[in-house]
């Protein structure tokens, strides 16, 4: 179903590919304006390029405090303020058992998928109070908090701790009027799965794993829902129905 976006303002974190890239050309095909921020400048101008201008490519570390305010603070200096923000920036981290991790490479994992996402909606609240209240953030999180996969402790160990967060942050910014929600995919066909782990359509009740613009229409329609707040929507195939 097509939605209309025209002149809202979106930030999309973890844009140059995969599910936030999906993300970022769906709400530029809405009408929206989107600033795209990833560490990856190339996969950026390509994004930009493809979208014919309407996605702005912003360079950016979710891992650094001031580059998550400073992409917050350029969103609102190009379009004048921040209606929509979808925290989708993530790593998987080693695909090993939990006792083989080491203590950097647990941290290197939360710092991204967790702290990545907190700090995000830190400075994505502070500006939806701001300017008035109203607005919707859409967290990314995973089926791996309710289908557990071996090999993926950290990964799931941080998406647990975004539904907590994503279910906090919908109670204290109710009463603003600033919704916030989180997606959890499963399998999705992106570069993650397909060059690192050689991963294989998993047996999934629809029989196939997800396409990232399947996982791109949930975060939109979560970013225009009115009565929805503190809500986790999983887009997995039926994996969790189990």
């Amino acid at each position: 179903m097509a939605r209309d976006l025209s002149g809202a303002a979106v930030l999309v974190t973890g844009a140059a590919s995969g599910i936030g890239r999906a993300g970022a050309l769906a709400f530029a095909r809405a009408g929206a304006r989107v600033a795209a921020v990833d560490v990856d400048a190339r996969g950026l101008a390509t994004l930009a390029e493809e979208s014919d201008g309407r996605i702005r490519p912003m360079v950016g570390d979710v891992r650094d405090a001031d580059q998550v305010e400073n992409a917050v603070a350029n969103t609102v200096a190009a379009f004048g303020r921040l209606d929509i923000a979808h925290n989708n920036a993530g790593v998987p981290g080693p695909f090993v058992p939990l006792w083989e991790y080491s203590e950097e490479d647990f941290a290197a994992v939360l710092s991204v998928d967790l702290l990545g996402v907190w700090r995000c909606l830190k400075f994505e609240a502070r500006q939806m109070i701001g300017q008035g209240g109203g607005g919707h953030i859409v967290n990314t999180s995973s089926m791996l908090v309710t289908a557990g996969v071996a090999g993926t402790a950290a990964e799931a160990a941080a998406r647990q701790g975004v539904h907590g967060l994503t279910r906090a942050a919908a109670l204290e910014l109710a009463p603003y009027g600033v919704r916030v929600n989180a997606v959890a995919p499963g399998v999705t066909r992106t570069g993650l799965i397909t060059d690192e782990r050689g991963l294989e359509a998993p047996d999934v009740p629809l029989g196939r794993i997800a396409e990232p613009e399947e996982i791109a229409d949930a975060v939109l329609w979560l970013a225009c829902a009115a009565y929805a707040t503190g809500a986790v929507l999983n887009v997995d195939g039926g994996c969790t129905a189990r």
